[in-house]
Parts: C-alpha cells; sequence; structure tokens
C-alpha cells in the first residue's frame, strides 16, 4: 500500500482537494458556520489550511507506510525460522543448515530478521564465537534502526512544516489586517479587520491541532518499531546464540 512516495504525495493532494472542496462547497456565503471557516471554507483565505491538510494528509500516508513495513516485519515471527523448543543445542551443522534454509526463504520473502540470522550463521561458521555474534546482532539491529528512521525523514520534516505553514498565514493575516487599519473608523471597516484577524489566528490554531494529531501517531509508530526490534533481538538471542554448541 503506497510502497511509492510519488504514488502518496499524489493521493495526499487528492484527498486534500476533495477535502477542502466539500469544506467550501458546505460553507454558505451569508452566516456560515465558524468551524467551516477555521477549516478553510472561505477562499482565497482557506488556501492556506488546505495546503496545511495537503501536508497532514501526506504525513498520514508516509506513517501508514511505515506501519505497514513493521507489521510486515512482524509476520516474520510467525514462520518460526529458528528452533524453539528447550534444551536444543545447534551444532556447526545445524548452523549450516540453518543459512540454507533461510536462504531459502528469502527466494520468496526477505525480512530484518531472516537477513539478521544469515548474518548470525555466516558469522558463527568463521569464528564459532558467541560473543562476536552477539556484537554482530547489535551492530546490525542499529542499522535496520537507522535505516527505518532514514524512511521517517519526511514525516519529521512534514511535522516542523505544518506549523510553520499555519504561521505563515497568520502573519499573512495580521499584513492583511493592517491593510484595512485605515478603515477602522468604520463599522464595515472593523469588521473587515477583525475578520482578517480571525483568518490569521485560524490557520495556526489548525495547524497546531493537527501537527499534534500527527505528533501523537508518530509516537505511536516510534513504540511500534522500537518493540518490534527488541522482540528480533530478543528471539535470535534466546533461540540462535544461545543455543550455539560450546
Amino acid at each position: 500500500m503506497f510502497n511509492n512516495r510519488l504514488t502518496r504525495i499524489l493521493s495526499s493532494m487528492t484527498v486534500s482537494i476533495i477535502f477542502s472542496g466539500l469544506i467550501v462547497w458546505l460553507t454558505p456565503e451569508e452566516q456560515p458556520s465558524r468551524i467551516l471557516i477555521m477549516a478553510g471554507g472561505v477562499l482565497p483565505a482557506g488556501l492556506i489550511q488546505a495546503f496545511t491538510f495537503f501536508l497532514f494528509f501526506f504525513g498520514m500516508t508516509e506513517v501508514l507506510w511505515i506501519n505497514s513495513r513493521l507489521t510486515y516485519e512482524k509476520d516474520s515471527f510467525i514462520m518460526h525460522l529458528l528452533p524453539e523448543k528447550e534444551n536444543w543445542v545447534l551444532s556447526t551443522d545445524d548452523v549450516k543448515n540453518l543459512k540454507l534454509k533461510i536462504q531459502d526463504v528469502e527466494r520468496s520473502q526477505k525480512f530484518y530478521l531472516t537477513d539478521l540470522i544469515k548474518k548470525c550463521c555466516t558469522k558463527y561458521a568463521l569464528s564459532k564465537s558467541s560473543s562476536e555474534v552477539m556484537a554482530l546482532t547489535e551492530a546490525q539491529l542499529r542499522i535496520y534502526q537507522a535505516e527505518l528512521e532514514n524512511e521517517q525523514s519526511f514525516i519529521r520534516y512534514v511535522i516542523w512544516a505544518i506549523p510553520s505553514v499555519g504561521f505563515i498565514g497568520t502573519v499573512i493575516g495580521i499584513a492583511a489586517s493592517l491593510g484595512y487599519a485605515k478603515d477602522a473608523s468604520s463599522a464595515s471597516g472593523i469588521e473587515k479587520v477583525t475578520d482578517a484577524l480571525a483568518v490569521a489566528f485560524d490557520t495556526t490554531l489548525v495547524a497546531l491541532i493537527l501537527s499534534i494529531i500527527l505528533m501523537y501517531v508518530v509516537h505511536s509508530i516510534q513504540k511500534k518499531q522500537d518493540d518490534l526490534f527488541i522482540r528480533i533481538n530478543v528471539y535470535v538471542i534466546e533461540n540462535l546464540i544461545n543455543r550455539f554448541y560450546k
């Protein structure tokens, strides 16, 4: 799902256009709802909110892609790739056969777990040292984590960009209100100033709400990612490294 970033960008753009168009369509010309105005129901002032929603939807599609990747990696435990019975000891020949088994699995499916097991088997065949295999496991897990962290660079950018776009909308709204300041002596002039200020603060409010939601989702994914690598580490130590024949 959404494996290509360009696809995720285009999907987010489509959703944001549909969403913003629906908000504008639902906003009546006379006495519009305050919530609809805040969501960008009045044009051209609502263009800032529309772009904010695009960034939010793009960030969410990035999160969904990372979540699908983590779910895929989690499925590797269902395959029971390592011996899980108690008191099972692996000889050198068992380790070689295990590596061949993992290579067969990787012809159809490749996981972080299969890659790590294969590297551990190779390291043990060369060194016959459990401590060296343990060090390799820790180093390899850091590489996997860095790889996933790199994939999340666009999410971090979006989290920063959303409130920044909101602040840009605030600056534009305040500048517009100052342009109406000369008309503030009349009732219609005061209305123009207050409307411009309302738009100014609405853009920041919407941006902050969306960024809070996105940050919560991102932190939830981060916890899921940490749990995955902890589980991989424990699984390999308990069912592979601790079973090497001393």
